[in-house]
């Protein structure tokens, strides 16, 4: 197997040893990838090169690394899987691949998961379920779209990734997640869901949502959870989601996609900053079960006219009563609102401070009142 998938052997300098680390180029062939994973010949500083074509699904199990192994795409064309499932490993560092499936992957499975990875960091991928949706009906959408991103374990990072025409595009459950620069397109359920601790979020594009059923699709979604899993019962602490765009596209199959949804807390220790928001749902930034969140410096708009917008910001009590503690909405620009109860600015919700906050007199700027 080494003479096939061996070409160079190189010297790397790592910490203050000198480690031989093998750089192997993988020909895309049906079994050559997977088989030299499971041959218990890689080691820490490993790199991996992927001649372009399809590599089919990959499974990495059990694979620890102190020094991580790096797995690449080589030459012009596309280093193809059909899946990636990465499994109780760690030291792992995934670049430039495409996950475009070409043999069918399970209704309700993930192109790429991550289940109880440590250190895995995975930068400039491709995710797809197909590369083109455009004549999907809604029961194609059913069928066809696979959910993109799942990670969870700790200290997980997804970077400068596309994802697009998947159902929901990137569920990061890890503590320490950061999600950055990635770009979300054409999905036809939740964009980004964030429900792990110590997390970041920050200057990813989440671009068109599609109606495909009754779900309540929102651009970024966060839920706690108890030890024994049930909603709205634990505390998801210390996240930041910053300078994120969220956009409701025009598409024929177009939904009511929902901006920051935070229902079920309890919200401990977020800041949900400098985000640009422009969809057509009453829920532009919401977060409900707030302890020492800030909200502060986003606009948050609806370019479509009537209901169910305009978009608004609301912090508030838990679904269960408690009410918000220490929290603050600040500086924030939205439209008027179309509800009868007025500005969300205006509501007295305990536990929230309000200010410099302003209501433009329509989504394009001008003037409009502030608090």
């Amino acid at each position: 197997m080494r003479q096939i998938l061996m070409i160079a052997l190189t010297l790397f300098i790592s910490g203050f040893s000198n480690v031989f680390a093998t750089e192997y180029q993988v020909p895309a062939t049906p079994g050559s990838f997977q088989t030299l994973l499971d041959s218990g010949s890689l080691k820490g500083g490993d790199r991996l090169i992927l001649a372009p074509g399809n590599h089919g699904k990959i499974i990495m199990s059990g694979l620890v690394f102190e020094n991580p192994v790096t797995i690449t795409a080589g030459g012009d064309g596309a280093a193809n899987l059909d899946q990636l499932v990465i499994e109780s490993s760690s030291g792992i560092q995934i670049r430039k691949l495409s996950i475009i499936p070409k043999t069918l992957v399970p209704l309700g499975e993930f192109l790429v998961s991550v289940q109880d990875g440590t250190g895995i960091h995975l930068s400039r991928l491709i995710v797809a379920s197909a590369v083109n949706s455009d004549a999907w009906s809604a029961p194609q959408w059913r069928r066809n779209a696979r959910n993109g991103i799942f990670l969870s374990g700790q200290d997980i990072s997804l970077t400068d990734s596309y994802v697009f025409n998947v159902r929901h595009a990137v569920s990061a459950f890890a503590d320490g997640a950061r999600i950055e620069r990635n770009t979300i397109e054409t999905f036809g359920g939740d964009g980004i869901r964030g429900i792990g601790d110590n997390s970041r979020y920050i200057e990813n594009t989440i671009d068109t949502c599609v109606a495909i059923d009754d779900n309540h699709d929102d651009g970024f979604q966060s839920w706690s959870l108890d030890s024994q899993g049930r909603p709205g019962k634990g505390i998801v602490r210390n996240v930041r989601v910053e300078r994120n765009r969220i956009v409701n596209g025009d598409h024929r199959l177009t939904c009511q996609l929902q901006g920051i949804g935070l229902f079920d807390g309890v919200y401990e220790d977020w800041v949900i900053k400098g985000n640009t928001i422009n969809v057509d749902h009453w829920h532009g930034i919401t977060v409900m079960g707030a302890r020492n969140v800030n909200v502060s410096d986003n606009f948050v708009t609806d370019f479509r006219p009537g209901k169910p917008g305009a978009p608004s910001i609301t912090v508030m009590a838990h679904k269960d009563g408690r009410p918000a503690e220490n929290s603050s909405v600040e500086r924030n620009i939205t439209q008027p609102w179309l509800g009868s109860e007025g500005s969300p600015f205006n509501r007295d919700h305990p536990g929230v401070a309000l200010s410099g906050n302003r209501v433009l007199s329509n989504s394009h700027g001008g003037n409009g009142t502030a608090n």
